[in-house]
């Protein structure tokens, strides 16, 4: 009998999508305006990858689905899948250590493949101790505030990776586009190899060093990452922590990007607060997540009421919801 979690896995990932030569000369031919009579198993996959759709009032022929609709959908589909995973990555911990309380016969091992380590200063050593021996990458998706002290404390270190050839790249949320000491950061270190890019979404913290070592969060027992954090020493689970992290990476906007906001309305932090209100998120949550003080959240909100000649957070959120602010919310997507 099959394991189910071995099969499982192997379902998520079995179905590449790279093409066949015979599947590439199918849709050569559709996209040429072939009919195709005939159902193969070439059409099937085509059909089944959503890159092309049957035209309903004419037998035998098929059109290619437009890139950028297969690229979008693609991407989110693959977005929620790997959160849906990292997000079972991180319970590992707990479930490993209730187990191991219920089994006291089991020795705990001196070099566990997963670790909590408490506390934000044991979490620094651990990423800086990595991040000397590393070798290749070093990743990191930053989406909270990030103070002056921690960011000159680490530039001597990456610096030296880069310099050693070590390829950098990191993600800040959109807000540490008004942080001063992110964008001297960004400035110092982008003319040397450093590479930077900004999500108005949410995403989840981690750092993965040469694809074998990563930390992440707690998103188990959901303590905040002052609490301390996981490390994986895994090749395994840290590599599929940096494909997550490319994803993301694929979406995120270039710092030094052309263009500006505008006419828009809001700005990428107030947008992003409104989603998350949105989403069921209060004030003081929306700030947890963001890294900021409920103060500075609630100050974004006001100064869009004020432009928006609202007075209360609930006629913000009505207009956030309507289809006057429809434009809006299509921004950053």
């Amino acid at each position: 009998m099959d394991n189910p979690v071995t099969t499982s896995v192997a379902r998520a990932f079995h179905d590449s999508l790279t093409l066949s030569e015979s599947e590439r000369e199918l849709y050569r031919r559709i996209a040429g305006g072939e009919f195709v009579h005939e159902r193969t198993p070439e059409l099937d996959r085509l059909l089944g990858l959503g890159l092309v759709i049957r035209e309903p009032l004419q037998d035998g022929r098929y059109l290619p689905v437009p890139t950028g609709r297969i690229a979008r959908r693609l991407l989110a589909t693959e977005s929620d899948v790997l959160e849906q995973s990292v997000a079972r990555l991180a319970e590992i911990p707990a479930l490993v250590a209730d187990l191991r309380s219920m089994n006291p016969r089991e020795a705990p091992q001196g070099d566990a493949v997963v670790q909590w380590l408490d506390g934000v200063d044991a979490v620094n050593e651990a990423i800086a101790t990595a991040a000397d021996a590393a070798t290749t990458e070093i990743l990191a998706a930053q989406p909270g505030e990030r103070p002056r002290k921690v960011l000159e404390k680490s530039m001597f270190r990456d610096a030296d990776a880069l310099r050693r050839g070590v390829a950098m790249r990191t993600l800040y949320h959109v807000s540490a586009r008004s942080n001063p000491a992110v964008r001297q950061r960004v400035d110092v270190m982008s003319p040397v190899g450093g590479q930077y890019r900004t999500r108005s979404a949410m995403f989840q913290r981690c750092v993965v060093i040469d694809r074998r070592w990563a930390v992440v969060g707690d998103h188990a027992e959901g303590r905040p990452p002052a609490d301390g954090a996981y490390v994986f020493r895994s090749p395994a689970i840290s590599a599929f922590i940096a494909d997550a992290f490319d994803l993301e990476w694929t979406r995120a906007e270039e710092w030094y990007a052309d263009g500006g906001e505008g006419d828009t309305v809001t700005t990428p932090i107030q947008r992003t607060i409104l989603r998350e209100l949105h989403s069921g998120q209060d004030q003081q949550q929306v700030a947890k997540l963001l890294g900021y003080s409920t103060k500075t959240v609630n100050t974004h909100l006001r100064r869009l009421c004020t432009r928006l000649e609202l007075k209360t957070v609930y006629q913000l959120m009505a207009w956030w919801g309507s289809s006057a602010a429809s434009a809006e919310r299509e921004l950053d997507d």
